[in-house]
């Protein structure tokens, strides 16, 4: 794990540093891997000693066999997978499971190679460059790159609502009171918590122009700026919002208040549809893992081991991890189960997004949208 862990860390500072213009090469020199080589065949069992000698030995049994087990045989091969993933959230946990317990996709002859991107936007550069097979990203930062780019497909729904919540510092009593302040967000347009923002914003009357939005990271970073008092306020997510909570910072507002808010998918996987017709088998490996892997999230017996992922991963204590495992898949269900694109909640987020002033808004979604690997998987 070390060697992965100091790759993302390299990476979030060259993006940090460099911009997306920087980080793209690194991406490309790091891109999908080929398959790994074969493992050297056992080494033979030790010879046994040597019988005394007034007694010839008896004959040294061969090794036992493996005891049968119920689970399917994994595949002779594995492919190492390329995902682009904005930071370690519960949005990302299927593929955040898939590398923190390998043998869950490995089982599924794939393994996960997590890329950081730091916001949607850069996801979506990330696969629009050819550097990555599929990436987690909004509709709305992915919708202008397929309007450029028809090769480049929604091939997976990955979380249906919005769970944001709308924090302030302690002197903001009501939103009307954000009117002329900063806000902080993961990027000025395209990420899921700048639309949550957005929207909130506007359901308590103030639109864009009535304040400002920084770019200041994804959800650690946010509450970090909180803290440090440079943004007077954010949209975020659990667990870092009982963390917000616990320092002190006021929740003006629930994403779930709002039904235009709750009938949509926020995430969305895409992938190229050049590659994935090409490398079917490994694309289906895939995405065959990541069914079986939000199953898995979405079993009460693996709680324990779910909480134990996010308090490593996402650097959080067992309460804030407790509570996102309840807000995310237990009151909310969050992760899309079988991850397929819905078009109703893609229309009701394109509505959202003509509603906070994004132009860029197609009109027909199916063009954009290839359900057949899902489909293929879940037969």
């Amino acid at each position: 794990m070390s060697a992965s862990l100091d790759r993302r860390a390299f990476l979030r500072v060259a993006l940090g540093a460099g911009g997306w213009g920087l980080a793209m090469p690194l991406f490309a020199a790091c891109g999908p891997a080929a398959a790994p080589a074969p493992t050297a065949a056992p080494a033979k069992p030790a010879e046994a000693p040597k019988a005394p000698e007034a007694k010839p030995a008896a004959p040294v049994a061969p090794p036992a066999a493996p005891a049968p087990t119920t689970a399917p045989a994994a595949p002779a091969s594995v492919t190492k997978i390329s995902y682009a993933m904005v930071t370690y959230s519960p949005y990302h946990i299927a593929a955040i499971a898939a590398a923190e317990k390998p043998e869950l996709m490995r089982k599924h002859g794939a393994e996960i190679d997590i890329i950081i991107t730091n916001n949607s936007p850069n996801s979506v550069n990330a696969m629009v460059g050819g550097s990555v097979n599929f990436a987690g990203v909004t509709p709305e930062a992915a919708w202008p790159a397929q309007a450029q780019t028809p090769d480049i497909q929604q091939v997976m729904g990955v979380a249906n609502g919005t769970p944001y919540q709308l924090f302030v510092t302690p002197e903001i009593k009501q939103v009307a009171e954000l009117k002329g302040k900063t806000l902080g967000a993961s990027a000025a347009r395209g990420g899921a918590d700048t639309t949550a923002m957005q929207i909130l914003l506007l359901e308590n009357g103030l639109k864009e122009g009535d304040y400002s939005i920084v770019q200041v990271g994804p959800i650690a970073e946010r509450t970090a700026a909180m803290k440090a008092g440079t943004i007077f306020g954010c949209a975020q997510q659990e667990p870092q919002s009982t963390q917000l909570r616990d320092a002190g910072f006021v929740e003006l507002d629930d994403a779930d208040n709002y039904p235009a808010l709750k009938n949509v998918q926020t995430l969305v996987v895409l992938a190229r549809k050049s590659w994935y017709q090409s490398n079917m088998d490994s694309a289906l490996r895939f995405v065959r893992a990541w069914v079986d892997i939000t199953k898995w999230v979405y079993d009460p017996a693996n709680k324990d081991e779910l909480l134990g992922i996010m308090v490593s991963t996402m650097k959080v204590d067992q309460k804030a991890a407790e509570n996102a495992y309840q807000r995310w898949w237990v009151k909310a269900q969050t992760a899309t189960s079988p991850p397929l694109v819905d078009l109703k909640m893609a229309a009701q987020q394109a509505e959202n997004q003509k509603r906070v002033g994004n132009t860029n808004v197609p009109d027909d979604f199916s063009k954009f949208v290839d359900n057949s690997l899902v489909e293929k998987a879940l037969t």
